[in-house]
């Protein structure tokens, strides 16, 4: 067994995202590591299996928030699909900077996506 590696890690040779505790999932440092090396993810589905919800749901003119947006493609595919007015919220600035630099690179230029560092409990007092 490689020392510091999960057996996920060592069966599949892919870092494991998952922590080993709960408690890591508070801490901003376990996210800007996290963030640091990894491309994309998807807690739920991809955009694809919401897409006809969401554009049933959400009039083209809709200003959405995204909280905790991390490297998730649902901003941009809402983009491409006409729901342009998006602020996206993530505490770690590290995946913050990465997508804005993603996004720019692709030509998302626009305003009204935007990616800014929050905490979700700040927002609430």
């Amino acid at each position: 067994m490689t020392e510091g590696m999960s057996r996920t890690e060592q069966l599949t040779g892919k870092r494991d995202v998952v922590p080993s505790t709960a408690l890591a999932y508070l801490d901003p440092r376990y996210w800007d590591e996290r963030f640091s090396d990894e491309e994309h993810y998807e807690w739920c589905k991809d955009y694809s299996h919401f897409r006809h919800l969401f554009l049933y749901h959400i009039p083209l003119n809709s200003s959405v928030l995204e909280l905790g947006c991390g490297n998730s493609q649902l901003s941009e595919e809402m983009h491409k699909d006409g729901i342009t007015d998006i602020t996206c919220i993530d505490w770690s600035a590290v995946v913050v900077e990465k997508m804005q630099k993603l996004l720019s690179a692709k030509g998302y230029k626009s305003l009204f996506l935007s990616f800014h560092i929050g905490f979700i409990l700040f927002l609430l007092a």
